[in-house]
């Protein structure tokens, strides 16, 4: 019994420690964003004929080392270059600021993405008539998005809609989802 005991010990002692998740970066993978558990990275792809970056940005969780493509990041030489800016919040979602630089100027949108569901969640679309597109966005709790386009617009579990028809500019978000602007001179507030 004694002896029983004994090698049951040595294999709890050397038994295989459960396997690690497989890491965010893995496949020469570069991290472009990171907080908590919660990691962007990108993965260089294959070139077109005009193209002169291709990159697959994902997003990852570090517990389970999982990714899913969030999108494609393409350039074209000077002619269009993307510049995209990464906010992460409550440790699940990520939002991003899309800025296309060249031609005759800046064009700007945002999206949001759910790391654990691995899915887009909110665009800009809305501001698409607008030549420029976006002018502001400010990310919140649950994946929400506030943005701006001369008006101001927000897309949360409520879908999207507008809540000032005019004027909007310099958008903040405060860490418990209370929303700043202004509109026309004036500054505004609003729980979200």
């Amino acid at each position: 019994m004694k002896r029983l005991l004994l090698l049951l010990g040595a294999l709890l002692v050397f038994a295989a420690p459960a396997q690690a998740a497989p890491s965010c970066t893995r496949d020469g993978a570069k991290l472009l964003a990171a907080s908590g558990s919660v990691r962007v990275v990108s993965l260089k792809g294959k070139l077109g004929k005009t193209e002169t970056r291709h990159d697959r940005i994902l997003g990852c969780r570090t517990s389970t080392g999982r990714r899913f493509t969030m999108f494609e990041a393409v350039d074209h030489g000077l002619d269009e270059v993307r510049v995209d800016t990464f906010t992460i919040v409550q440790n699940r979602y990520v939002g991003v600021f899309t800025d296309f630089q060249g031609g005759t100027g800046d064009s700007f949108t945002a999206a949001v993405y759910d790391v654990v569901k691995r899915r887009r969640l909110h665009t800009t679309s809305a501001c698409d008539a607008d030549e420029d597109g976006v002018d502001e966005a400010v990310f919140f709790r649950n994946g929400g998005i506030a943005y701006s386009c001369g008006q101001l617009r927000v897309a949360d579990g409520k879908g999207d809609r507008q809540l000032d028809p005019a004027g909007v500019t310099q958008l903040a978000v405060s860490a418990n989802a209370r929303l700043y602007w202004t509109a026309n001179g004036v500054v505004k507030s609003l729980d979200l």
